[in-house]
């Protein structure tokens, strides 16, 4: 499932879609003592508008374009596919429709058995349908549809925290009183959730399950490795530690900022390209290779960089997970953030015997801390500088 597919489904969640329709919505309560509690099940017809759209809004979100980063796309291990397994559970759930209550009490039961969470949590999921339209030669949606209907299940697993007493007006005594308010409140921010079956080639994948994750440092691992049976990734932070590791190991003290800054642009190009491609491009020891030779080091360097990205990778890397928004420069006094199409106004360099950043400026006025400041003219050359005293 790549970018473009998933990015098809959630431009079609939602009630206004003439491709799609939201048929059932299951609610639920887990309390700290993982009891189940509160379970609903509605047509979606049936559903108030504004509590509708919340709805869809929360579970949207689960639909995250970031693959890589927030969204992962997991294979079923093997177990997954017997009579107790978290395939088999997820097929007989999205079989159901949602219409067979006992059936969907038994998903739930092992999945607050199987996550083991300490905190409440809120369960909101549904099934959908969505008929693909067909595609022309310039891949666009045409006004005819496919052979089949695309049928699945998504669900999103919500924080709960309960509010304290708040300061209300009470208009009929005209005076500010306080107020408990003995609810829970459910974030509309899913913390985790998951997307069954996924949409490959535009059809169903039965193999695969997308995972979401609020935090991609932190996933849920017992939502993954227990309830369904995935293998847990590494997090994003090491797999950026990885690529430190694998540049640091390779050119020591010849990386240089250009190197730094040349490698990120690649990484962007790259994530560009996977937003459309079928086939989304990992960096691997190769891809590194390749990167760094363009970026202008020197190819004796690069005679192992293979051998030392296997030392330090399984296998490869998603370059969504390595791409860095902005250029940050920092020490242990500065932080400098750069956006990356001004990185090359940026040098570092040895002037007069100090170790220097020289920021090139466009312009003479500059803002600090609010005010503008107009930058001095040139210095005469035999004009003492800070660093040079």
């Amino acid at each position: 499932m790549n970018r473009k597919e998933l990015n098809e489904i959630r431009n079609h969640f939602n009630p206004e879609a003439k491709y799609f329709t939201m048929d059932r919505v299951l609610t639920a309560f887990v309390d700290s003592q993982r009891n189940v509690r509160g379970v609903n099940i509605r047509n979606a017809a049936s559903i108030p508008a504004p509590e509708s759209q919340i709805l869809y809004d929360t579970m949207k979100k689960v639909l995250n374009v970031n693959l890589g980063k927030q969204s992962s796309e997991l294979p079923f291990r093997n177990h997954a596919y017997g009579e107790d397994g978290a395939q088999t559970r997820l097929a007989n759930l999205l079989q159901s429709e949602l219409k067979q209550e006992d059936v969907a009490l038994s998903f739930l039961g092992a999945m607050a058995e199987q996550i083991d969470s300490d905190a409440p949590y809120a369960v909101l999921l549904a099934y959908c349908q969505y008929n693909p339209p067909r595609k022309n030669k310039m891949d666009e949606l045409e006004t005819d549809f496919t052979d089949q209907v695309f049928r699945y299940i998504v669900a999103a697993l919500c924080p709960i925290a309960k509010t304290e007493g708040v300061l209300v007006y009470n208009q009929f005594d005209d005076e500010i009183l306080r107020q408990e308010n003995p609810n829970a409140v459910i974030s509309k921010a899913p913390a985790d959730g998951f997307f069954y079956p996924v949409f490959s080639d535009r059809a169903t994948d039965v193999h695969h399950v997308l995972y979401y994750t609020k935090t991609p440092n932190t996933p849920n691992e017992k939502l993954i490795d227990a309830f369904l049976e995935c293998d847990v990734e590494t997090t994003v932070e090491e797999d950026q530690a990885d690529m430190k590791q694998v540049l640091g190991t390779l050119l020591g003290d010849d990386l240089t900022y250009e190197t730094v800054t040349a490698v990120n642009e690649k990484l962007t190009e790259i994530v560009a390209k996977n937003k459309t491609d079928d086939s989304p491009t990992e960096v691997t020891g190769r891809i590194l290779h390749r990167m760094l030779a363009e970026a202008g080091v020197p190819e004796e360097k690069l005679v192992d960089t293979e051998k030392v990205f296997e030392e330090h990778v399984e296998t490869s890397l998603k370059p969504e997970r390595l791409v860095a928004p902005k250029t940050v420069i920092k020490t242990p006094e500065i932080v400098v953030n750069v956006k990356n199409q001004a990185k090359n106004k940026v040098r570092l360099d040895k002037i007069n015997g100090r170790h220097c950043m020289v920021i090139e400026l466009d312009d003479a006025l500059i803002e600090v801390n609010g005010y503008d400041l107009k930058v001095p003219g040139v210095l005469d050359p035999d004009t003492p500088t800070p660093w040079s005293e």
